[in-house]
Formats: C-alpha cells, structure tokens, sequence
C-alpha cells in the first residue's frame, strides 16, 4: 500500500465549498484524471491497481478512447477480483465517471457520478468523508453543464441525493437554487417541472 498521494486533488473541499464552488467545465479537452487524495488507510489502493490508474491518468492526455478502454478492462478486472463495494472498485468508477464526463455524453456522466455517489454511500455511509466528496463531486459537475442538460439530468440528481442524508439535503437546496437560476435567465425554461423527492 502507498501512503502518498496518487494523483491530483478534484479540488480544495472545505466548509466553504458550497460557497464558492468552481464549476468543472463541460466538454473540455482531455487532462489529468483528478481522483482525490487517499486520506485514510482504508480508501488506498494497490499498488498495482494505482500504476494501472497512472496509465489510465498518462493516456487521458493524449488519447480519450484509450483512456477509457483502459480503464473499462481495469473495471472488469477489479470488480471480478474484489466486487462491486470494495474501494478499489469505486475509485476505478470515479475515474470513470470523469473521463466520461471529459467526452461531453453529459447523461452517461451523471448516471456514472450518481453510482459512484451510491457506492460511496453504501460503503462508507451517507456522513463519511468520501460520500461527502462523493455528492459534491456529482453537484459540480451537474451544475457546470450546459443549461438544457443540467434541467432535463436534475431529476435523478436529485432523487439521488434525497437518498443521502446531510450532505445530499444541501446538495438539494442547491440544485433547487441553481435550477430557479436557469429559469430565471430563460436558460432553462422548463426547469419548473423538475421536482424534488
């Protein structure tokens, strides 16, 4: 096991996040995959899983498709040898989520954050650390889409998090903030008939 930081932070998460969270940009060009720092001995991964997401990290830059094979076939491998609710399963789907996130196909983003949010929650419980990143991680990315997708996705956002206490709530009265917004604007016109649980 590594004690040291795999790969780049999502971003600084602290009290004040809700408050000035910075929107990750929609369709952007391919990056560095950010997973979050490893905090606790029981969220590292392998060594050997953790070069595997460095290959996946090293071809995201250069080559998407890759990247996402890539990281499909460690998926399969991982969630064969150790299941669908081990750590190393959910950080390999974190890195999953983003890079589908990077194509541009916001609906196969959300439904894969959502997941990640669920495994985190069901994991670690809806209070831990990492279901907390979990949720914020989901919100920002939501709420950096394009108008039309952020409206048309919210609702299972936000049935999602209506399922993760705390965190989730907040997460809600966001959601509900930023879809008024949009409506507001003219952005999002038909946000009034998204409803929350």
């Amino acid at each position: 096991m590594h004690d040291q930081t795999l790969f780049r932070a999502w971003g600084d998460v602290d009290p004040q996040f809700w408050a000035g969270a910075e929107p990750v940009k929609a369709a952007v060009s391919p990056v560095e995959v950010p997973v979050v720092a490893v905090e606790d001995a029981a969220s590292t991964v392998s060594g050997d899983v953790a070069d595997q997401l460095a290959a996946i990290q090293a071809a995201s830059s250069v080559d998407l498709a890759r990247a996402q094979g890539l990281a499909v076939e460690l998926d399969a491998r991982i969630t064969a040898a150790r299941g669908e609710g081990h750590i190393e399963t959910v950080r390999v789907r974190e890195v999953r989520a983003y890079l589908v996130h990077l194509t541009g196909h916001h609906e196969t983003a959300v439904a894969w954050y959502l997941h990640v949010v669920r495994l985190h929650a069901a994991l670690h419980g809806p209070e831990h650390s990492e279901t907390v990143l979990a949720v914020r991680r989901a919100y920002s990315m939501w709420k950096a889409l394009p108008a039309p997708d952020a409206v048309r996705l919210a609702g299972d956002l936000l049935e999602a998090f209506a399922e993760v206490q705390g965190t989730g709530e907040e997460a809600i009265r966001r959601m509900r903030e930023h879809l008024r917004q949009l409506q507001e604007s003219g952005d999002g016109q038909v946000a009034a008939t998204v409803s929350a649980p």
